[in-house]
């Protein structure tokens, strides 16, 4: 019940934080208002990944706090269930739920990524052609870029009388067309503008050489600074990732493989935590412990971003942080155990510890 509650406190908290940014989006013209829900639940499904070993740490942390404060340990520890047998329970709970972790972040979250990309290029796509107001210039798809339309037909999604004007090889391009539409195409699912019928005026203002096209199909790249798209690393299958040379896809697949190992790592880590005294009460080492867990997450990310840049190889990787982490459970687990067992009898049936 614990687990479970943590979850839904964590999803409940990231759904409203993405509700905030989608709504300003939205506000803004960015984002078609239609396809927030959508995209808000793609967004919690994908992402839970990152919150399940958060989740299980802190829920192990309020479990054990309660039987702490309310002297059960002791209680337990006097009929022969210690430290290592509850290690042992802990550690065996997190590995199956480090399974469950490992099965959505190496093959569902990729699907739901692209899936999210998708659908987002086509509500920005529906939100230009909903933010485009028939008789006034409009800035769209940066680099100065200058749009003009004289009506809209926005159930057939197409513009009628267009003028642009852009930054262009000779200087300025210009181009007018009786009519225009959007389409989404290409491995990084770029937006376009296509116009239809028109002319293009290329040249310096003020300058006589000015060269006119007159062409029946004219594509203009409406999202220029956007180079993600479908090849954001999030996005690629775990089997394209294996045998990579690539940084960044390296990069991701350590990650991939770091929150289901982060989970074990933290379920175990969360028993040495968790112990207080019955003054004390079940939260009195939340702080520290929360403390762990962000210094633990920030140092994963660092050492990700390393790997991408080139600047730490990835023979070494994220996996130093890893060690650490597990080296201080074992010496936590040690101390409060009085040094009468050591980390691999956490893996041995039997012996009670203290």
């Amino acid at each position: 019940m614990s687990l479970a509650a943590v979850l839904g406190v964590l999803v409940l908290i990231y759904v409203s934080n993405r509700l905030v940014r989608f709504l300003a989006e939205a506000a803004a013209g960015q984002l078609a208002s239609d396809a927030i829900l959508q995209l808000l639940a793609l967004k919690a499904i994908g992402h839970i990944t990152l919150l399940m070993p958060l989740a299980l740490y802190l829920a192990v942390l309020l479990g054990l706090g309660r039987l702490y404060r309310d002297s059960e340990v002791v209680a337990m520890s006097a009929g022969g269930i210690g430290v290592r047998r509850l290690a042992q329970t802990i550690v065996g709970f997190s590995f199956l739920f480090a399974l469950l972790a490992g099965f959505l972040t190496l093959y569902v979250s990729p699907e739901i990524a692209v899936i999210q990309e998708t659908l987002r290029k086509r509500a920005e796509q529906e939100s230009t052609i909903a933010a485009i107001i028939p008789g006034r210039f409009k800035e769209v798809g940066g680099r100065d870029r200058v749009l003009y339309v004289e009506s809209v037909d926005r159930d057939a999604g197409l513009l009628h009388n267009v003028f642009i004007e852009s930054p262009g090889g000779r200087g300025r391009d210009v181009l007018i067309g009786s009519r225009a539409y959007q389409r989404v195409q290409g491995p990084r699912a770029s937006r376009y503008l296509v116009i239809e019928d028109g002319y293009r005026y290329a040249g310096r203002p003020g300058d006589a050489d000015f060269v006119i096209t007159r062409f029946a199909t004219h594509a203009v790249r409406l999202d220029e600074g956007d180079t993600g798209g479908y090849l954001k690393a999030e996005s690629i299958p775990t089997a394209e990732l294996l045998g990579s040379n690539d940084p960044r896809r390296l990069a991701e697949l350590q990650w991939r493989f770091s929150l289901p190992l982060s989970v074990l790592i933290l379920g175990l880590l969360a028993v040495p935590l968790a112990r207080t005294s019955p003054r004390q009460g079940r939260f009195a080492k939340l702080f520290s412990a929360v403390l762990v867990y962000f210094v633990y997450n920030n140092a994963l990310g660092v050492a990700r971003k390393l790997v991408e840049r080139g600047d730490l190889t990835p023979l070494i990787g994220l996996w130093p942080v890893h060690l650490f982490v597990v080296a201080m459970a074992a010496a936590l687990l040690w101390r409060h155990s009085r040094g009468r067992w050591d980390l691999r009898g956490l893996f041995r049936r039997g012996g009670a510890g203290v």
